[in-house]
């Protein structure tokens, strides 16, 4: 006589097997399959050693996978962008999101972009470096209040290198404008790198970028920080005072975190978040983001998708300040 009660626990146990073994099989990433990872800047910029840092740690995370980095310069990292929000929906494509280049990009009409805000699944952050404003060493210009009030005694005049209209380098001065009460003469260039040797040869007084763009030059004693655009001092910079300590209460820095295009399974854009939060806890890791010059900044997908929203509504809110 079959023993009905053994055959449905015998039962039970099979299907249970069956469907540990399909969960296996579709868990993300499937072994071997190739995962792209997309990144808006040229090979050995630091979009592209982000991306490259984060693609060896996530095969750590899970042997036999197989995560390989695309740099898609071009358009100021819109191309990069334009890629991801076209790539199949299927977890197998993701790419940088840094903030907030990202959102100017969306936010000015002369781009045209092919995309917005809503074109993307964030799934995590992964570091931040703080805007800061720098000059040459032998500048006049002790502290950022020294170079306000040479802006207020010359409203246009005092020139600062930044990149193209409307960057980032740009609305930081345009917000740092706005805040104090002063009119800079915005220099613009195609990159900070551009910028930083205009700065070194004396065309320009100062420069605004971010406190990894500075790193090399300050410690060869050619260049000077006035502020750093943080809640805190940066901790590559911990002597130089905060924006706001001097009066402005400006914001700002570049975020660089991973996203997925829209409509990927919110399960696997938690895996990565989740696989994020372990490479930025990893003592190894932090150990290799702080020689690439950056601070660790983990958010989650829900923290990292609030933070987009966020720098979309400050930059939106420069920009109406901004005359036509």
């Amino acid at each position: 006589m079959i023993n009905l009660k053994c055959l449905t626990i015998a039962t039970a146990v099979a299907l249970a097997g069956f469907a540990g073994n399909a969960f296996a099989q579709t868990a993300w990433p499937e072994p071997g399959k190739v995962v792209t990872v997309y990144n808006g800047g040229s090979p050995g910029s630091g979009q592209d050693l982000t991306a490259r840092l984060v693609a060896e740690a996530l095969q750590k995370i899970h042997p036999g996978s197989n995560f390989q980095v695309v740099a898609k310069p071009g358009a100021g990292t819109q191309l990069a962008y334009q890629t991801i929000a076209d790539s199949p929906k299927d977890g197998y494509s993701f790419g940088i999101m840094s903030l907030p280049t990202f959102a100017t990009l969306y936010l000015d009409p002369s781009r045209q972009a092919g995309f917005n805000r809503d074109s993307f699944a964030p799934a995590a952050n992964f570091i931040f470096d703080p805007g800061a404003i720098a000059v040459p060493a032998e500048s006049p210009y002790k502290t950022l209040k020294d170079l306000l009030d040479a802006a207020k005694a010359k409203p246009g005049e005092v020139t600062v290198a930044v990149v193209g209209p409307k960057s980032r380098e740009h609305l930081d001065v345009t917000a740092m404008e706005q805040a104090a009460g002063v009119k800079f003469n915005p220099i613009f260039h195609n990159d900070s790198g551009t910028g930083l040797n205009n700065l070194l040869g004396g065309n320009v007084e100062a420069q605004q970028g971010s406190v990894g763009d500075f790193l090399a030059q300050i410690a060869a004693g050619r260049i000077r920080l006035l502020a750093v655009f943080a809640k805190a001092p940066s901790a590559f910079a911990p002597d130089v005072p905060t924006a706001e300590a001097s009066g402005v209460p400006v914001f700002s820095g570049v975020t660089r975190g991973f996203t997925f295009p829209a409509g990927v399974d919110p399960a696997i854009v938690k895996q990565l978040s989740d696989d994020i939060g372990a490479i930025v806890n990893s003592p190894e890791q932090q150990e290799n983001i702080k020689n690439l010059g950056f601070e660790a900044n983990y958010m989650d997908m829900e923290q990292f998708t609030a933070y987009a929203k966020s720098e979309e509504d400050r930059i939106k809110d420069i920009l109406s300040k901004i005359p036509n």
